[in-house]
């Protein structure tokens, strides 16, 4: 037998040909069985994971940077369509509270009011509603009311509005911004922030 396997061999040199004989153990076998399945294991893997991802309900995006974006709109509303909704979709009418640190967010300038000097940032010195994070109330008292919950077109109740600042030297403003409150029968654009 092996030297019938040499002989074609020597022949297989002559006519150009390169005969390469591979006997492969028992051992080597199961290796090479042992790798393809755990290959096809986590191609299988790999798959599934796709079409879980491809099925799930996805969040927004909050913004090519990964910052949540706010704005304020380009247009007046009333209180009441303040509260009614204004803002884009995948935006809401913001809580003080969610846009209190700009540094956090990004402004969207696409949506948002834009002054000459505001680059890619918001305007300043230009009033926006804003919601209080409070109950429902009438009060006068500034964080507190909000038009009733700003169902309310009414020259004798009140709203906070809130804007950042342009006097960089005031004092007593609000970590950049100044709020106060304003009639609810006033219109101002609104301050919107991503969900």
């Amino acid at each position: 037998m092996k030297q019938q396997r040499v002989k074609e061999q020597a022949a297989g040199r002559a006519g150009g040909v390169l005969v390469i004989n591979v006997n492969l153990t028992r051992g080597l076998t199961a290796l090479l069985a042992a790798g393809m399945l755990l290959a096809a294991f986590i191609g299988y893997l790999a798959w599934s994971q796709g079409e879980v991802s491809a099925s799930a309900p996805q969040a927004p995006l909050a913004s090519s940077t990964g910052m949540r974006q706010y704005y304020l709109t380009k247009a007046f509303y009333s209180t009441a369509e303040a509260g009614a909704g204004v803002c884009a979709d995948g935006y809401h009418f913001a809580s003080m509270w969610e846009i209190l640190d700009p540094s956090n967010l990004r402004y969207n300038t696409s949506l948002g009011l834009t002054e000459d000097d505001s680059g890619q940032g918001p305007p300043s010195n230009i009033w926006g509603f804003v919601r209080t994070g409070n109950v429902s109330s009438s009060d006068s008292t500034v964080g507190t009311g909000n038009c009733d919950n700003w169902t309310r077109v009414d020259d004798t109740k009140t709203a906070p509005q809130a804007q950042l600042d342009s006097s960089w030297d005031t004092a007593g403003d609000f970590q950049g911004w100044v709020v106060e409150n304003t009639w609810c029968d006033y219109n101002r654009w609104v301050w919107c922030v991503e969900d």
